[in-house]
């Protein structure tokens, strides 16, 4: 396995996961990292942006030196030295509610109430090295360039396909969390689509399904998502509607 298929196994691994352990440097007790866990979420470039309040002390740490990091891993594992983890590390930063808030919301509805209280904002992680443990021996440092993804215009106008999918499509996406979770359901919904997959949610559980490579345009993404109606249909046994 390459180093590029390793860092989309990284990424992916870190879509699936919705909370991480975010490290600060104290400002009360110099010298020493501040841990804090925090729901995060990855922008299509592969940075990941926290909605935290002022007066919480890892927001104080940051204003103070913004150089974080952000360790990712599965807590519903028994063993955690055998599973995946990711520590992110980089720089974080305040950033326009208006670019993520979108976003963050649908994967965090929770969230919403935080609004009333004017002393949260969203910060981003700008990534400059990422830590990938995939379970015992397979241990690598992965650089930013083969992290980040450039940013493109469809990144932005991702809305339209969401809705496209939760409109014409419940069908298919039933198919696919069938497939991939074997969850029934008929309440399933499109929250989010990015390079490297995308996130349902059904019976408030949220699910990332993974492409099989990284969509660079929209036609990609909708070539991905048939590719996986297919598969689900051959795996289920379901034939296509003439």
């Amino acid at each position: 396995m390459g180093l590029r298929e390793i860092a989309l196994e990284a990424k992916q691994f870190s879509r699936t996961q919705h909370s991480g352990v975010l490290s600060t440097h104290s400002t009360s007790m110099q010298g020493y990292p501040f841990g804090s866990v925090v729901p995060y979420f990855l922008t299509p470039e592969g940075d990941a942006v926290i909605y935290i309040s002022n007066i919480a002390l890892h927001t104080r740490n940051i204003k103070a030196d913004p150089k974080v990091s952000l360790t990712i891993y599965d807590a519903g594992q028994d063993d955690s030295q055998a599973n995946g983890r990711v520590t992110i590390l980089g720089d974080a930063e305040p950033i326009d509610a208006s670019e993520v808030s979108a976003q963050y919301l649908a994967l965090f509805p929770q969230a919403k109430a935080y609004e009333q209280t004017h002393d949260f904002n969203f910060y981003v992680i700008r990534t400059q090295r990422i830590r990938f443990i995939g379970g015992f021996g397979k241990i690598h440092w992965i650089e930013k360039a083969l992290w980040k993804v450039e940013s493109q215009d469809w990144h932005s106008a991702t809305q339209s396909m969401i809705d496209h999918m939760n409109e014409d499509h419940i069908d298919a996406m039933e198919l696919i969390l069938k497939a991939q979770f074997n969850v029934e359901s008929n309440d399933v919904k499109m929250l989010s689509v990015f390079p490297e997959g995308a996130h349902y949610t059904s019976h408030n559980t949220v699910y990332f399904v993974p492409f099989e490579h990284i969509c660079e345009s929209g036609m990609d993404v909708r070539k991905a998502l048939v590719q996986q109606t297919n598969q689900a249909r051959a795996q289920l046994g379901i034939k296509k509607a003439s």
